[in-house]
């Protein structure tokens, strides 16, 4: 288990003792590939094993609960790492560990907070295998999990809705957004070649076919960076479509960076690219920490047109918006983003990043902890 910091966030540290359980912190080798969902079976190898629970959790949180402590042995590691010190906060961050959150809390008579992150239930909906199995599963499981959580927390307003719709909760969630940190930094002039960049997971359902193929009908001075962790094989599909489009001079993937420089690294760009398909609730009210990053680095912003995205592009006047999501939505937003254009929107990004930065949104998050922290003590 690690210890959950808001470094640099706050001024002192809070008064209490807190934990995450974070998916990824317990299991660093196998990375982002373990957690794809049951129909990689090539990736889950007892997907028969966990089918069958899945099924089983239909019949009411009581199975749901127990289903989950059959899906990964992890599970069962993260919660033993935890229970071996006392904890006055559990957060659970993302479904996977909501169940290991909530048996932490209750044997070491915690309160949890359960940030839901985005909306779990419809994560993969778009996937039919997926929709059979794990999304009753989630949505009684999850359900259960909100219910007995202290405070829960998502990354958009839209989310929150769909959560306490979706859940009968109470209580809205909370909306505690994926800000970075404030960078100092300079703004980056304008050179011979405009820069565009794509950050993040670099994998099927991010819109990257389509960005490649609009590189075709960009300017001819300005290029496209795609930046983040990819399997080999996927990136060799994207090397394939850059191929097929005659942009292979224009287009560059670079390897991924450790969060921590992520938006320095960004700010050697111009453009900051994310074209997100809206076939499901999750997309349609995504609200991505790259987005906050483009911000913090100080670049011109081109994304989709999706709710949560729109209303702060048009309310900083940060860029522009991509009316749909095929290569010629893409290819038509980028043409708008002149010279003079780019310069306008860096500048109001730099201006806006003073207001969308983690040590704002912070102040929210340790309000949230210490009211969860102090009911649970006169309890």
């Amino acid at each position: 288990m690690t210890a959950f910091g808001l470094s640099g966030a706050i001024s002192q540290p809070p008064p209490w003792r807190i934990v995450e359980i974070d998916k990824d912190s317990t299991d660093k080798q196998s990375g982002p590939a373990r957690w794809r969902p049951l129909t990689r079976p090539s990736l889950i190898p007892g997907r028969i094993k966990n089918a069958f629970w899945l099924l089983l959790a239909r019949l009411g949180p009581d199975h749901a609960e127990r289903a989950y402590w059959k899906l990964k042995p992890l599970f069962h590691t993260m919660a033993k790492r935890a229970e071996e010190q006392s904890w006055d906060l559990v957060i659970a961050n993302d479904w996977p560990v909501l169940g290991a959150g909530l048996r932490v809390a209750r044997n070491r008579d915690a309160s949890l907070l359960y940030d839901t992150h985005e909306f779990a239930t419809d994560e993969y909906g778009h996937r039919g295998p997926w929709r059979f199995f794990y999304q009753p599963f989630l949505l009684a499981f999850e359900r259960m999990g909100a219910r007995k959580a202290a405070t829960v927390t998502c990354v958009s307003d839209g989310i929150a809705d769909a959560l306490q719709e979706v859940h009968g909760l109470a209580k809205r969630p909370v909306v505690i957004r994926n800000m970075p940190v404030s960078h100092p930094f300079s703004l980056r002039p304008l050179g011979q070649t405009i820069r565009v960049l794509y950050h993040g997971i670099v994998t099927p359902g991010r819109g990257l076919e389509a960005c490649i193929a609009s590189v075709a009908n960009w300017p001819q001075e300005y290029e496209l960076t795609i930046r983040g962790p990819a399997s080999d094989e996927y990136l060799e599909t994207l090397r394939r479509h850059t191929s097929e489009a005659g942009v292979e001079q224009r287009v560059i993937f670079a390897p991924p960076v450790p969060m921590t420089d992520l938006v320095a690294a960004a700010s050697a760009y111009d453009i900051g690219l994310f074209s997100m398909p809206g076939q499901s609730v999750q997309n349609r009210f995504v609200l991505p920490n790259k987005f906050f990053e483009y911000i913090a680095a100080g670049l011109a912003i081109c994304v989709s047109d999706l709710r949560e995205m729109q209303r702060l592009v048009e309310r900083h006047q940060l860029g522009v918006l991509i009316a749909g999501d095929d290569p010629a939505d893409i290819a038509a937003a980028i043409l708008k983003l002149d010279r003079a254009a780019i310069e306008r929107f860096k500048t109001n990004a730099a201006a806006a990043a003073r207001e969308l930065c983690w040590e704002r949104e912070s102040e929210k998050f340790v309000h949230l902890c210490d009211e969860a922290v102090g009911k649970h003590s006169e309890q």
